[in-house]
This record gives structure tokens, C-alpha cells and sequence, in this order.
């Protein structure tokens, strides 16, 4: 099952951002049928994490990808850019800005 979750709705491909395994996310986006967009109970979704923690190689990735939406907010109406700000993520700042 692509879309397997755990309790609060985290998919394999959000952990996999959440704790910046690079090379399990290179691997999961060659498969179409993963829903890089999923968001979990609190609507974050795999970018929003790479953003939130400063994940800059998984960032620049799911940058490259043209399936990731990268204005998905959270619940509180947080982007993952308003996100990578907050936390003084700069480089990822930096990667998003110039991106857009």
C-alpha cells in the first residue's frame, strides 16, 4: 500500500523527509503513484517538512519535482517557506525563494 500511514496520518515518503534519508526520497519519487502532496492530520506534507527542519538536499529535490505544490499550508495556514523562516532555516529560504 503507497498511501500506508501511521497514526497521525505520516506516510513512509513524510518520514523519510521528516529525518532526511536523501536517498529513500530519490528512490520513492521515481514512483508515480506516490502522492508527494499528502499532508498529514496536521497538513504538513513531505516538502513542509524538508522545509521546516532545514533538509536542503531533499528540499532541492522536491524543488526539481513538478508534482510537489510548494505553497501547501498547514492547519494554522503555515507554508513551508513561513516555516523554513521561522526556524532560521536560511539555505532552504535561500533554495525556495529562487525557485518561485
Amino acid at each position: 500500500n503507497w498511501k500506508n500511514e501511521d497514526d497521525r496520518n505520516r506516510t513512509g515518503f513524510m518520514h523519510a523527509c521528516f529525518w532526511n534519508h536523501v536517498e529513500t526520497v530519490k528512490y520513492l519519487i521515481t514512483f508515480d503513484r506516490i502522492n508527494v502532496n499528502l499532508i498529514n492530520k496536521e497538513g504538513r506534507s513531505g516538502f513542509y517538512f524538508a522545509c521546516n527542519y532545514g533538509s536542503n538536499d531533499i528540499v532541492q529535490i522536491l524543488l526539481d519535482d513538478p508534482r510537489v505544490d510548494l505553497m501547501l499550508s498547514n492547519n494554522w495556514n503555515w507554508s513551508p517557506l513561513m516555516a523554513a523562516v521561522y526556524y532560521g532555516k536560511t539555505e532552504t529560504v535561500k533554495r525556495v525563494l529562487c525557485a518561485s
